[in-house]
């Protein structure tokens, strides 16, 4: 009897043993997060260039280990030209970010009325959408006007970017870098 109990939990104790060592093998790598010069054309033809700088955080943890991950980021695009920027952040597998104009439509009569411009892309097909929607101005009914946009990569960085992981200090609560 006490050799089939033994015999039991051999199998129990082998199942923890190997999902210890799956769970202890090599830190995950996170998706590289978009940051770059890229170039910005619109099916209307538009374009020009977004600047993205990313910023993240590093995933919380009990700081023994290099930190991989980045999470709560956010893509700080500036745009050149005519270009709307903005700081778009991650939801539903999708960077957006919403940037009111105070002239964004130009009326028949010559004057500006403002709009609110929102970008979607999508960071691994280089395809997004821009939105601009205005609440009736220049007599017209409001509206909102849907425009696709691809991007592609132009170069990296002017100024270098640190990169993951974050090495900690030993001991205690200690600093990252």
């Amino acid at each position: 009897m006490k050799i089939l109990r033994s015999l039991a939990a051999i199998p129990a104790a082998l199942v923890v043993l190997v999902g210890t060592a799956l769970g202890l093998a090599v830190p995950a790598q996170a998706a590289q997060v978009m940051e770059g010069v890229y170039n910005y054309t619109a099916a209307e033809g538009e374009s020009g260039t977004w600047t993205i700088y990313p910023t993240c955080v590093p995933v919380v943890g009990d700081l023994r280990e290099p930190l991989y991950l980045p999470v709560g980021c956010k893509l700080h695009v500036a745009a050149s030209g005519d270009l709307t920027g903005g700081d778009a952040v991650l939801v539903g597998g999708v960077w957006s970010f919403t940037t009111p104009k105070q002239e964004g439509m130009r009326c028949p009569d010559g004057s500006w009325a403002p709009t609110v411009e929102t970008f979607k892309f999508d960071d691994a097909t280089m395809s997004g959408t821009r939105s601009v929607s205005h609440n009736g101005n220049c007599g017209l009914q409001p509206g909102i006007i849907n425009t696709p946009f691809t991007l592609s990569f132009n170069k990296p960085l002017p100024l270098p970017v640190t990169r993951y992981p974050l090495i900690c200090e030993p001991g205690g609560l200690r600093r990252c870098f």
